[in-house]
């Protein structure tokens, strides 16, 4: 379960959440909307515990998080195979399930290429490969599909949901279309 009671972060003079809370059950999958700014990405990583709350309490019952940023934050000096297989233990042994997750979002034949040698939407489909063969008990995403297009996210948010079926997500996204898909809750943050 994840807990957020009556959280305040400011940067600066400036606050990003007052008095925020949230509350996401075991198994429950919700999606974060609103505008830029208004504390989506704040919100995940407050519950990664990479940033600490001003005030306010945050709880969060995962002892495995699989974080999926705005960025896909791959390893330049490392193919597409090989930033997959570093959260697979990275073993020769484990190469084939690496490339089992390439095949998976649909990049096979890209096993061997290095990220700058992949399109945006490469990348960030190696990124949803890595975050997905992770497999935590809590997913964060953090706008995971903002790079393809309505058919191919489509695609990706169908393996989202078969791959973390069972499991805690919390989606961030602009699109509606793609919350309804994925998400059981949806919460609108405001400025």
């Amino acid at each position: 379960m994840i807990e957020l009671k009556n959280v305040t972060v400011k940067f600066g003079s400036a606050s990003v959440l007052e008095n925020f809370a949230l509350t996401v059950s075991n198994g429950e999958h919700t999606a974060l909307m609103g505008p830029s700014g208004s504390g989506k990405t704040t919100v995940l990583k407050l519950i990664a515990g990479q940033l600490k709350p001003c005030s306010g309490q945050v709880k969060v019952g995962a002892e495995k998080i699989s974080y999926m940023f705005q960025e896909p934050r791959l390893i330049p000096w490392l193919t597409a195979e090989e930033n997959v297989n570093l959260v697979l233990g990275d073993s020769p042994a484990t190469l084939p399930l690496a490339q089992e997750w390439l095949r998976r979002v649909g990049l096979a034949g890209a096993e061997h290429k290095y990220s700058s040698e992949l399109s945006g939407g490469m990348r960030q489909r190696v990124a949803l490969a890595r975050a997905l063969a992770y497999n935590g008990d809590l997913f964060l995403f953090d706008e995971p599909l903002s790079s393809l297009d309505k058919t191919l996210a489509d695609e990706m948010l169908v393996l989202i949901k078969r791959y973390t079926k069972g499991k805690t997500v919390v989606f961030v996204t602009h699109s509606f279309e793609q919350a309804k898909q994925v998400a059981d809750s949806i919460y609108v943050l405001k400025k």
